[in-house]
């Protein structure tokens, strides 16, 4: 059983779980997610892998609770257990040593972009985070941010915290500042495709983390797919993580306002209790799934 062993509250709505999985622990690459029941037939939930201890044999996932699966995860209380943790799944974060590197995330992608920009940092680049919120109540992770980060920016929409705006404003501010090597986006579609425009004026390469609606994770249904240099690709599989100039930004798009607009984590799908499904497959391909 993958039991909680942790809980915080980070912001409204929002909370941090810690988790004992110790072979996901030992495996997880910055980057990379799990696909999450909370509890016997309740739906599938996507979520970023916000760090890993292998040591202490322990995950931490961020919950943001909007919908009755992330809602009933976060209920869950310290020593209870998880129905069903899948992963870890997707590929990776592609990163080296670049130089001087700028990480920015907006809402939700906060999540996504602190164990990258650990990553970054542990490889020997100098990094700098950009943090976009609608207003403070609702920033999450700025002070892990600031420990892995050599400096970090913050803006509000409603100017409720430092600095009033748009993420994407200051980014192309510091694009002007300072020589910049690469650039990692996590946000949305917009966020995602400003920065995609600003880095391709200027021949930096930009990496984005894309999160369309995802069912299993296991690359079997499509759901996922997106468009990168004018083939689909699997999300799931294949990403989340491309290359941000390769990406159909319009495309993209057209997916994500044909479902509900909520963030990755959130997406879910509902398990049949009376079809193996999902559960039965992971069980084939993975084994128990129950730790």
């Amino acid at each position: 059983m993958y039991k909680i062993i942790h809980k915080q509250v980070i912001a409204q709505d929002i909370k941090k779980i810690d988790i004992t999985a110790p072979l996901i622990a030992s495996k997880a690459l910055p980057g990379q997610f799990v696909m999450v029941t909370p509890v016997r037939g309740e739906h599938n939930i996507p979520m970023t892998i916000v760090d890993s201890d292998e040591r202490r044999s322990v995950i931490s996932l961020l919950v943001h609770e909007v919908g009755p699966a992330t809602r009933k995860l976060g209920d869950l209380s310290i020593g209870e257990g998880l129905y069903q943790m899948v992963g870890p799944l997707g590929q990776g974060a592609q990163m080296d040593k670049y130089g001087l590197v700028i990480c920015v995330a907006t809402g939700i992608g906060a999540a996504q972009i602190l164990p990258i920009c650990r990553g970054l940092k542990k490889k020997g680049n100098k990094v700098i985070g950009i943090i976009g919120a609608k207003s403070k109540k609702v920033l999450m992770l700025e002070a892990q941010m600031r420990v892995v980060c050599d400096e970090v920016f913050i803006t509000t929409n409603d100017g409720s915290y430092e600095r009033r705006g748009l993420a994407t404003g200051l980014l192309k501010e510091l694009l002007n500042k300072y020589t910049v090597h690469r650039v990692y986006a996590i946000g949305s579609v917009e966020m995602m495709q400003a920065a995609a425009q600003m880095t391709k004026e200027k021949n930096i390469p930009l990496r984005v983390t894309l999160n369309p609606y995802m069912v299993n994770g296991l690359g079997l249904c499509g759901s996922c797919r997106v468009k990168i240099d004018g083939q689909f690709r699997l999300a799931c599989t294949d990403g989340p993580e491309f290359d941000g100039h390769k990406v159909d930004y319009q495309d993209l798009s057209q997916r994500m306002n044909a479902l509900e607009p909520v963030q990755w984590e959130n997406k879910t799908h509902h398990i049949d209790q009376k079809r193996p499904g999902f559960v039965g497959l992971v069980k084939s391909l993975w084994g128990s799934t129950k730790k």
